[in-house]
């Protein structure tokens, strides 16, 4: 399958970004009665990007040339390099019921880079401080993106993927690069605007991406009245939502009515499906038993993806996904 996997000359890096790269232990549980691992993710992680400490309801992360601290309520550990903190670029806080704020210590450029490569397929991000605490990117995702690139290079044909509640892009961006056709489906004009950006910074111009402003579950039901099949699924639904004309999304009461739909989009024989899901307060055997409801024929992983940190063997879970492939 042929791959564009050239990024643009924009997204040149200088020695301030080099990627920083650590190699960590996959925790794998024994095999259950019915085939599956489950498994808690903490793979290589080789980006711009590094997880310099974390405690007190915070973290400290660095995206690049930006070092940034962060509200993260499952820091519920101290600190341990209280020294690290003083050169952050920015504090992202919240008062009361109030909107996010960041409060600006060091000049920050008003965008940034983020960058990903794995097994000669790369592609990049523009990050910035936006009116909530994300900023573009989710780094942990890396091992659902490497994954999915392996994925796509054992296939025989050009996929056609489906990636719904596509934020800015990036699972999208690193399918395209691969070499598969994308429609990328987000309720917010906003991300949309803000992935169609990345995939120019990518070098990805050529690629075969439909960008679509909408509903995911109302965009689903008229692909499958149309005939449209996928090849694979990427979702990542939240735990609650609402698009520009007040419809709202919420976990619990719509999930199941959205997997009916994802089952019925996909071809026969999916290539792939990944479900993720973050601020839930479910474990991640949720998301893999509904998985084996509507796919009881495949093999599904299930875990949390989990960041290392830098400088110490501390480890912070981040999201839950379960996934599996043909």
């Amino acid at each position: 399958m042929k791959k564009n996997n050239v990024l643009a000359e924009p997204v040149r890096m200088d020695s301030t970004d080099a990627h920083h790269e650590r190699e960590l232990k996959t925790v794998r549980p024994e095999r259950s009665p019915e085939g599956v691992v489950e498994r808690v993710r903490t793979k290589k992680v080789s980006m711009t990007y590094e997880l310099i400490d974390s405690g007190d309801g915070l973290k400290l992360e660095k995206f690049g040339v930006v070092t940034l601290i962060r509200p993260d309520s499952r820091c519920v550990w101290g600190r341990k390099d209280p020294e690290a903190w003083e050169h952050a670029h920015a504090t992202c806080y919240k008062r009361d019921e109030g909107p996010w704020q960041w409060e600006i210590h060091k000049k920050i450029p008003s965008s940034w880079l983020f960058t990903f490569s794995h097994d000669g397929v790369a592609f990049a991000t523009t990050l910035r401080l936006s009116e909530t605490k994300n900023i573009g990117i989710f780094p942990e995702q890396c091992d659902n993106w490497r994954w999915m690139i392996d994925c796509l290079k054992n296939a025989h044909e050009k996929p056609n993927i489906l990636n719904l509640f596509g934020y800015t892009g990036a699972a999208t961006l690193c399918a395209a690069a691969v070499g598969a056709s994308v429609c990328h489906v987000d309720a917010s004009q906003a991300a949309v605007t803000w992935a169609r950006k990345n995939q120019e910074v990518s070098g990805l111009g050529q690629a075969h991406i439909r960008w679509i402003v909408d509903d995911c579950a109302t965009f689903v039901r008229r692909e499958i009245k149309r005939g449209v099949r996928y090849d694979g699924i990427i979702f990542d639904p939240p735990a609650f939502g609402r698009d520009t004309k007040g419809k709202i999304f919420s976990f619990q009461k719509n999930i199941y009515e959205l997997l009916v739909l994802c089952r019925d989009v996909l071809k026969k024989e999916p290539l792939f499906v990944i479900f993720n899901g973050y601020s839930m307060g479910y474990s991640a055997t949720v998301l893999y038993n509904l998985l084996q409801d509507f796919f009881p024929d495949f093999s599904i992983e299930y875990g949390e993806l989990i960041l290392p940190h830098a400088k110490d063997p501390r480890l912070l879970t981040c999201s839950i996904y379960a996934r599996f492939k043909k």
